[in-house]
């Protein structure tokens, strides 16, 4: 099958018919970003679906422009085809569906169709429907498709996808052949048993003896079964644990950077979780309501104080009155006889009684600060005072109770409210210094939290290069690593050592059934069932045989395609690789492919410009041996398969894919510079791309367009 051309009509930023003739080898088709690249990929994509006859037709396909320009109740249509060659005669595969602007300005699509035309000399043979689909998937076979149609770099792992190695082989080697013969072969051993077993039940003599000789190679058969089964599971584990401890050893770098900045991202992140707490971002409570609001209290704090001095005094006043009219103070009258001037007196509790008693140890007065030595007239005052203050205590106590004057402790209070407030006379005074304070404060925190925050972007970065670089291994296994490796090797010890076990067991096993065997085709000859077994026997050989050949035809098969991807291999990597690819199977039946250095060492970091030529170098062989299988050559299409390559590496690859015999379509960016025209339109890098050998187009939007209205937007193919 050879592509001569493809047709998009109206199909999304395709408006219009837009036609790509196809070379016979490779086809470039260059388009920056948002010009027309992923949407040509997926017209093939919607093309080569033969999974449903009528799928949903999405709007989302239809031009944008084509619906502005129609009128209402006018129509037009979606198309996309291919035309190709396949067995000597030219064929045009196509989808389309119509579309109609309504009255209201919506979009009504229908008339689904798929068809495929034939020419036949000079008639043309025309087939609709299911008919279509089916012919089609005859000339370009959905096995063969999945291996031909790659988006991106991600999907040219082929192995990535479930049962790809035995779907592989079975499509492409020739395994499939054998499984018939060995079906066939496994009903032949069942009932050629079955026919010796009912011959040995008629013969008296051997009756009890082929019983039981039939029940132990039906036992050990059933063991084998077993210990095959649980070897396959053990060889699996064993095979994982290696895996592990392979990438475990080519990581061990990768593994120490990871620990080391992860320890700094959590020191940055407690850094900045501590930075973020101490922020103070209620400005509008804390600053207005808690601070601006008291920058004008001073002078009530001050008004204050002196209403509660004048309260004070006045109620001194008024107890010493009171005092003296019910006589229960005599000696503090005496004591005010002293003052001068009538002046109120301090309450008898002042200084109180600890503080009166300290100052005369201290021999120096607290009140006034001057010193009251012993046997002066300061100090005969003071302890006068102590003297009269027990006195009227002692007075008070022998008298009746006196009513007080005072019966609740208002000023008090409003004295304790003053000196709470004093004490935070000081914050006041300097409140300006502290809303200054403040916004600088929380300026030099968010200036912290951005350092903290780059720099923990910048670890995060480091942290993604790392595990970028350890394909194989998780963040979790690279970070305990160390703590694991013990159990990753002890776990695949174990693995190894019960695999030796089972291999033994079932060498033990067979040699037991080998004899059991043996034994029963002795007593069987000595029977009248002596011709079913020797045919059982003849048939256990055959069938045998068939499943070392399956096996070995499997091998070869996966030889061939080996080969074939090193020969690719070495094309598109020359002068730069020399190792070799090599597919490696696993005991789960899967398969992966694999480098290898020149020196027999494996490459278990390879990077993603290598590890792409060798997907593309396995895609090339598959498809080098689906030419042979089904006689046929199909054609390779890629989207943007080399985004990783550096410019000299793109440019070495292009060119070995351009002399290679192969229809190839590659869809990229490529070949564009950073240097653009007048309209917008980056610029063709022309003496890179006149050294490729391939046929080539520019896709690009159709200037001047309104980046934000689809209905502006067309993509025009220009033939370089």
């Amino acid at each position: 099958m050879i592509i001569k051309s493809i047709t998009l009509e109206n199909f999304r930023s395709y408006y219009g018919v837009n036609t790509i003739e196809v070379g016979d080898r490779l086809t470039l088709m260059i388009g920056a970003n948002g010009e027309g690249k992923t949407t040509l990929f997926e017209a093939l994509e919607w093309l080569f679906d033969t999974t449903d006859l009528m799928p949903k037709v999405d709007s989302k396909y239809i031009s944008k422009k084509s619906i502005s320009e129609l009128e209402s109740t006018e129509s037009a249509n979606v198309k996309v085809s291919m035309t190709y060659i396949c067995n000597g005669s030219e064929r045009i595969y196509e989808k389309s569906f119509k579309f109609t602007k309504t009255l209201s300005g919506e979009v009504s699509p229908s008339n689904f169709a798929v068809k495929l035309y034939i020419q036949n000399g000079v008639e043309k043979d025309v087939r609709d429907g299911n008919l279509a689909l089916v012919q089609f998937d005859r000339d370009f076979p959905s096995s063969v498709r999945q291996y031909c149609l790659f988006k991106g770099e991600q999907e040219l792992n082929i192995f990535n996808k479930p049962a790809a190695l035995k779907y592989l082989v079975e499509t492409f080697s020739q395994v499939r052949n054998f499984d018939p013969y060995l079906s066939f072969m496994e009903r032949a051993k069942a009932l050629s048993e079955k026919a010796t077993d009912n011959a040995m039940s008629s013969d008296r003599k051997n009756t009890r003896e082929a019983t039981r000789l039939r029940g132990l190679i039906k036992s050990e058969e059933e063991k084998l079964r077993e210990l095959k089964s649980d070897l396959k599971v053990k060889q699996t584990e064993a095979a994982n644990f290696q895996s592990l401890l392979e990438n475990l050893e080519q990581n061990k770098e990768a593994s120490s950077l990871l620990h080391s900045t992860n320890d700094r991202l959590a020191t940055l992140k407690e850094q900045l979780k501590q930075a973020q707490g101490e922020i103070k971002e209620e400005y509008n409570f804390r600053l207005l309501d808690e601070m601006w609001i008291l920058m004008g209290f001073l002078p009530i704090a001050e008004e204050f104080r002196q209403i509660v001095a004048k309260l004070e005094k006045s109620k001194r006043g008024q107890q010493s009155k009171y005092d003296q009219e019910i006589g229960a103070k005599k000696l503090a009258k005496t004591i005010q006889q002293e003052l001068v001037d009538g002046h109120v007196p301090l309450a008898i509790n002042v200084p109180d009684e600890n503080t009166m008693r300290e100052m005369l140890n201290d021999e120096i007065c607290k009140v006034c600060g001057r010193p009251a030595h012993k046997g002066t007239p300061e100090y005969a005052f003071m302890q006068a005072r102590l003297d009269a203050f027990l006195a009227s205590k002692k007075t008070v106590e022998d008298e009746e109770e006196v009513e007080p004057l005072f019966k609740n402790d208002y000023i008090g209070e409003l004295n304790r409210m003053y000196n709470t407030l004093h004490n935070n006379m000081r914050f006041l005074t300097n409140l300006d210094g502290y809303i200054t304070k403040a916004i600088f404060f929380n300026f030099e925190k968010h200036s912290q939290i951005d350092k903290i925050s780059a720099n923990i972007e910048r670890e995060e970065e480091s942290k993604k290069k790392i595990l970028a670089q350890t394909e194989g291994l998780t963040e979790d296994q690279l970070v305990s690593a160390y703590y694991e490796i013990s159990e990753w090797w002890s776990g695949r010890m174990q693995a190894e050592r019960s695999s030796e076990f089972l291999s033994t067991q079932i060498g033990q096993h067979e040699t037991t059934l080998a004899k059991y065997r043996e034994e029963y085709s002795k007593i069987s000859e000595e029977s009248s069932a002596a011709m079913y077994a020797r045919s059982s026997q003849a048939i256990l050989k055959i069938l045998n045989a068939f499943t070392a050949a399956k096996q070995t035809n499997k091998r070869e098969f996966l030889n061939q395609l080996e080969n074939a991807a090193n020969e690719y291999l070495a094309e598109l990597n020359k002068g730069d690789f020399r190792g070799t690819a090599r597919i490696v199977e696993k005991p789960d039946d899967s398969a992966e492919i694999i480098l290898v250095d020149v020196d027999g060492t494996r490459v278990y970091n390879p990077n993603t410009a290598l590890k792409t030529t060798m997907y593309m170098s396995l895609l090339f062989a598959v498809a080098k041996l689906t030419t042979i299988k089904h006689e046929n050559d199909y054609p390779l299409i890629f989207d943007a398969p080399t985004s990783s390559f550096t410019g000299s590496k793109e440019g070495d690859f292009f060119s070995v894919i351009g002399d290679i015999q192969k229809q190839t379509i590659i869809v990229t960016k490529s070949f564009l510079t950073e240097q653009e025209n007048s309209l917008g339109e980056s610029l063709l890098d022309k003496p890179k791309i006149e050294k490729i050998n391939a046929r080539k187009y520019r896709l690009k939007l159709k200037r001047p367009f309104v980046e934000e209205d689809l209905s502006t937007i067309q993509t025009v193919i220009e033939d370089i």
